[in-house]
């Protein structure tokens, strides 16, 4: 009998400690549970100035009134940042044959500054055919930004014994008036382009009334 309750007591307790950690059983893993804080309690971005591919700065206020899709990458990445910006690539092709690129803009942080030399953004731009008038790529100017931004974003970066890194990836949404509303992850392209499609419509909409 002891044994029963014991048992059952860590049941119930491993039950609750996962329906908080879940916000209420609405979110199974911390990536879905990110994604939803974020959906109800929107953030405002902080104005850091990076520097992009051509060694000027950046900031973020620069592109107020634009919706604004955020990705972190580095150069050397052999896989996953290279899903990443196909994607960046296909949503770009895409909103520009759809007339909507204009309220639209993509910028690729690096969390690699060291390494990921304006030069070294400019090739990795171009090997997407990026249109540098709507899609950057910068890099943090200090150790301590970059800490500040990953921390921000709540993205994940652990070097590998490689010299790479292991990292979460997503798209992380700003809209018009700089908050950070809305995080996709790299396997929900379809979702994060009909979402792009509803808000530039409504935005469009908005102006004309």
């Amino acid at each position: 009998m002891r044994t029963f309750l014991a048992t059952l007591l860590v049941a119930i307790s491993g039950a609750l400690i996962l329906w908080l950690s879940t916000d209420g059983g609405r979110a199974f893993t911390a990536e879905e549970a990110r994604r939803l804080e974020i959906r109800e309690n929107p953030r405002s971005v902080p104005d850091w100035q990076l520097e992009n591919q051509d060694a000027e700065a950046f900031r973020f206020q620069d592109w107020r009134g634009h919706f604004v899709v955020v990705d972190f990458i580095y150069t050397s990445c052999p896989s996953v940042c290279l899903i990443l910006s196909g994607n960046l690539k296909t949503l770009q092709k895409d909103f520009s044959v759809e007339g909507k690129l204009d309220n639209l803009r993509f910028i690729s942080i690096s969390f690699d500054p060291e390494k990921d030399t304006p030069q070294r953004l400019k090739e990795h731009l171009s090997h997407f055919s990026a249109d540098f008038k709507n899609w950057i790529a910068a890099r943090p100017t200090s150790a301590s930004q970059k800490e500040s931004i990953l921390d921000f974003f709540k993205v994940i970066v652990i070097p590998d014994e490689y010299g790479g890194y292991t990292h979460s990836a997503g798209f992380h949404i700003i809209n018009p008036e700089g908050k950070l509303v809305a995080i996709f992850g790299m396997e929900q392209l379809d979702e994060l382009r009909a979402y792009l499609n509803q808000v530039l419509e409504d935005k469009d909409n908005a102006s004309k009334n």
